[in-house]
């Protein structure tokens, strides 16, 4: 007899308790980041880096307003992208037999 955690394991045999955690501790960071940006919007803090430079050289070259997947005051969009990324592939990493080998026959 199957139990509900037997198929748990064989749909989701990437989820171990290594991907688990990166993922609590990618997204504890990216709430500080997302909680350090709106305190420093309801501040009215300037947190300018080159993205602001180079997006508004971008815009009056095609003659289109930039407008961010998502608005984060200063180099915090770039940061919370930054920390996204690094704990994708270090999960990605860890689990690439997994996702990408074939299972082996008997």
């Amino acid at each position: 007899m199957r139990t509900n955690n037997d198929t748990m394991a064989e749909t989701a045999s990437w989820f171990d308790p290594f991907t688990r955690w990166m993922l609590i501790i990618m997204f504890a960071i990216l709430a500080i980041i997302f909680i350090a940006a709106k305190y420093m919007d309801m501040h009215s803090m300037l947190g300018g880096g080159t993205d602001d430079t180079v997006n508004a050289m971008a815009s009056s070259a095609a003659h289109v307003k930039a407008h961010p997947f998502i608005n984060l005051p200063g180099d915090a969009q770039v940061g919370a992208f930054s920390v996204a990324n690094f704990f994708a592939g270090l999960i990605v990493g860890h689990n690439w037999k997994k996702l990408f080998e074939g299972e082996e026959k008997d």
